[in-house]
């Protein structure tokens, strides 16, 4: 049993350092991973060697601090190929749809793109979106897009942002850091992105981000229509934003596992 429980302290640990890494902006010294999970600084370095045999993590000798390792990421790029995201999204892109009318969307952010999941279409739609699964487009154009970008700070953007070329696919032109920023501020007090016509001419969007408990994105969910049409804009941006709320709620519930009445035992294993 000692042993048991002292490979479970381990795994525990493991798994504190790769959240602290996660939620750092940029790479992190032994001695504040150390005063953060408040572990000796002796087990701190141990454990984090042993991560980065791994690969979990990653260390700058140049200027002695650790980042995330390519492992990490190779499961963060295997948790979207699992369709988990997917598949935790369907119930409230469906209900999003019946509720409004209008073709609903889950977006995830890589690098400077916003990448489609999923997508539900209204019965009779007569309108052919280019948003089909799969489908990539520039973030800075499109709601989805700018919810998610809306979620990082202004070095992480600047970061991203540098020498980049800026590709447009209307003449509603979003062409600049300087162009960006102020749409970004506007999402951040709103809670919700508009886009009207970056993407598609004719076509207007609401957006608005999907988090977890930590504060950050994981996606994104949206409504995309013809523009002009008469809707009621504030009817419509209630229901994306409830229904992000509520996809949140989800995920930060199945994370904390407060969603599970039992945990799982050896004898189920």
């Amino acid at each position: 049993m000692t042993g048991s429980s002292s490979r479970v302290k381990s795994a525990e640990r493991v798994l504190a350092v790769l959240d602290l890494l996660a939620r750092h902006a940029g790479p992190v010294t032994t001695a504040a991973v150390s005063s953060e999970l408040e572990l000796p600084k002796s087990t701190t370095h141990h454990l984090l060697n042993v991560m980065l045999r791994q690969r979990y993590v990653a260390y700058w000798p140049d200027i002695r601090m650790w980042t995330l390792g390519v492992a990490a990421f190779e499961i963060g790029a295997a948790y979207h190929r699992s369709g988990h995201l997917q598949h935790a999204a369907q119930r409230y892109l469906s209900d999003l749809t019946a509720r409004t009318g209008h073709t609903s969307h889950l977006a995830v952010l890589q690098g400077n793109d916003v990448i489609y999941l999923d997508k539900r279409e209204p019965r009779g739609s007569g309108i052919r979106l280019v948003t089909d699964v799969g489908t990539r487009l520039p973030a800075h154009l499109t709601a989805v897009g700018r919810s998610l970008l809306s979620t990082l700070g202004t070095d992480a953007l600047v970061s991203m942002y540098t020498g980049y070329d800026w590709p447009q696919r209307t003449d509603v032109r979003v062409a600049s850091l300087g162009d960006l920023l102020p749409a970004l501020d506007d999402v951040r007090r709103q809670g919700y992105a508009l886009e009207l016509g970056a993407t598609t001419d004719g076509i207007e969007c609401i957006a608005a981000p999907v988090l977890v408990a930590d504060g950050s994105a994981v996606a994104a969910v949206g409504i995309a229509m013809v523009a002009g049409t008469g809707v009621d804009a504030s009817a419509l941006t209630a229901s994306v934003l409830d229904a992000a709320r509520s996809f949140s709620n989800s995920l930060t519930n199945e994370n904390s596992g407060s969603g599970n009445t039992d945990a799982i035992n050896e004898t189920e294993i």
